[in-house]
């Protein structure tokens, strides 16, 4: 679904003085440890570990002919996949992806920055996806297996795509294996064969001596509850949502407990109206026209045959947007039987209600209480008895939104088979580091998307990527504090929830209460920067 809005935060760098705090900030020279050249196929494609093409028809051999330097002397690995006919039996827009593993000494991720390597398309002898893209490629190491990039497009273009993963997104610890691998997923879909050149594959080691100190964003943190945020690498599409873990939220009443069935949420910040297409959104999606898991596809609206949705998006006069629309008997695509919009002047904020009564008659209701009615058809509507399964969450839609994010301070389901009242932050505090509750199941395309901001989350740090070497936050609240003396003190990742934002930034939020541990009292005032013990 392409839902045609998140807070630009805009505060000086380097040294920033509020009664929440001081962020400080240093550049110094720069020297980088070694590189780890993986394969740049200069003489052959010696180095291949194993491939795993899953059954699909494929060929590799050396081409002296490309090479992403134009070195007549080197050249590059080229592959090609006859992926399935979209009308073949196999065919599917489900994740499909092939892989090929470059063997590597056993490595620390520590020791290195970013995973980079080259793709060009033959754009001659390959056909695009759905989408009109040449699919995804990701970027993984094994034992154990984690993405460094996951799910970046390969874009329509005959030029050289160079592609980065940052280590800093992966746990510190030992791998082995470079993996480069092409997915087919969604409207990124393949429909027929790829052929790519793949050169330079390369782990880039972290600088040594005369580290560069990234600058540090002081912003106010989120308000207490669920925050989603759009944090995958090239996402445009991405849905950053959970899903209810049970399935009995039905308004029909064949399995309903009542006539009237309510679903809302209550929005507690959302990103300003110069961000465009931001959604914050709820899907509605019986189980009956789910093909496979309710959780294995955060695509769901699309894949799924029956969905109702509210979408909700800020327009660039700071309104907002409520669209309801649904499909019926439409798995893999978005084609409405309607759509139904209502402003509210207000904006974005506060509690968004969609009830349904007798089945077809419903009423949207915005944050201001300005409503409208309309109805749907009851065949329609008796498709959507239970097992029903209910999302929230967000979707960037615009790449210029990835890194953006929306707070649901309460979700509520009254009138179903099973109610729901949940604020998110019953079981404690914790920051980013508190779990969903058992009625929830994290279907984000990028998990670490998903958060809890504590009643006590007081400040949300950010500072630019790569950020090789740096593992912790430190404060203090005194300015002649000594860091290299230990004066400064660790508030390590466990008690921020360090996260990529992915849009080449880092986020932290801090908690109160992690200050008071970190300090061994309750500062006033805060000082905070990332430091290399």
């Amino acid at each position: 679904m392409k839902t045609l809005i998140s807070r630009k935060y805009a505060m000086p760098l380097g040294l920033i003085l509020a009664t929440a705090g001081l962020a400080l900030s240093s550049i110094t020279t720069v020297t980088n440890a070694q590189d780890m050249v993986i394969n740049t196929f200069d003489s052959g494609i010696e180095g291949m570990d194993w491939v795993n093409f899953r059954s699909i028809g494929y060929n590799q051999v050396w081409d002296k002919s490309q090479d992403v330097k134009g070195l007549t002397n080197s050249g590059s690995l080229y592959v090609s996949v006859n992926w399935p006919l979209i009308n073949d039996v196999s065919w599917t827009s489900a994740w499909t992806d092939v892989q090929m593993a470059f063997a590597t000494p056993s490595f620390n991720s520590t020791n290195f920055v970013r995973f980079e390597c080259d793709i060009k398309v033959d754009v001659t002898n390959s056909f695009t996806a759905m989408d009109g893209s040449y699919g995804i490629v990701e970027l993984v190491v094994n034992d154990p297996w984690q993405d460094v990039l996951g799910r970046a497009p390969l874009l329509n273009t005959n030029s050289w795509q160079h592609f980065v993963g940052y280590f800093s997104d992966v746990p510190d610890g030992n791998y082995k294996e470079a993996i480069v691998g092409l997915a087919s997923i969604g409207e990124s879909a393949y429909t027929n064969k790829l052929a790519v050149w793949i050169d330079n594959i390369i782990f880039t080691g972290v600088q040594l001596t005369g580290t560069n100190q990234p600058p540090i964003t002081l912003l106010k943190a989120p308000p207490a509850g669920l925050t989603c945020l759009c944090n995958q690498h090239y996402g445009t599409w991405q849905r950053a949502m959970i899903a209810t873990a049970d399935n009995h939220y039905s308004w029909n009443t064949a399995t309903a407990a009542s006539d009237t069935t309510t679903y809302a949420m209550n929005i507690a910040a959302f990103p300003d109206a110069s961000h465009v297409g931001f959604a914050a959104q709820m899907f509605l999606i019986p189980g009956s026209g789910i093909n496979g898991s309710p959780f294995s596809d955060n695509s769901i609206d699309l894949r799924a045959a029956n969905v109702a949705a509210l979408i909700v998006t800020e327009l660039t006069n700071h309104t907002a947007l409520g669209s309801f629309q649904y499909k019926v008997n439409n798995p893999g695509n978005w084609n409405c039987v309607i759509t139904k919009g209502l402003k509210c002047v207000a904006g974005p904020l506060g509690k968004w209600r969609l009830s349904f009564n007798s089945n077809t008659n419903i009423t949207l209701t915005a944050p201001d209480n300005t409503s409208t009615n309309f109805t749907i058809a009851g065949s329609d509507a008796a498709l959507f008895q239970d097992p029903l399964y209910f999302y929230v969450g967000t979707e960037p839609n615009r790449n210029a939104n990835i890194g953006e994010y929306a707070t649901f301070s309460a979700i509520q389901i009254n009138g179903s088979a099973r109610p729901l009242n949940d604020n998110f932050i019953s079981s404690g505090t914790g920051g980013q580091t508190l779990a969903l509750n058992t009625n929830w199941v994290n279907v984000a395309a990028n998990p670490k998307g998903i958060s809890i901001t504590a009643p006590d989350a007081m400040y949300r740090l950010t500072w630019p990527m790569p950020d090789p070497g740096f593992r912790n936050v430190y404060v203090s609240d005194n300015l002649t504090d000594n860091a290299e003396s230990n004066q400064w003190l660790s508030v390590p990742t466990a008690a921020t929830g360090w996260l990529d934002n992915g849009n080449g930034s880092r986020v932290a939020v801090i908690d109160q209460s992690a200050l008071d541990a970190a300090c061994g009292h309750t500062p006033t005032n805060c000082l905070f920067q990332l430091y290399q013990p």
